[in-house]
């Protein structure tokens, strides 16, 4: 979920993709955010790049 994250796709095209539901997506896109002490999924995606450089 991170990673699809990262790369700007929609909760609804990563629960497809990832054959979850879209409420599944959502809760973990929040857990996320949480750990990384983020506000948006912007912020989520600038911080996990920094974490794999």
């Amino acid at each position: 979920v991170a990673e699809a994250l990262r790369r700007g796709k929609a909760n609804k095209i990563i629960a497809y993709e990832m054959d979850l539901c879209e409420s599944t997506v959502k809760v973990h896109i929040h857990n996320i955010m949480k750990k990384l002490n983020a506000t948006n999924r912007t912020e989520v995606a600038y911080k996990i790049r920094e974490l794999v450089q």
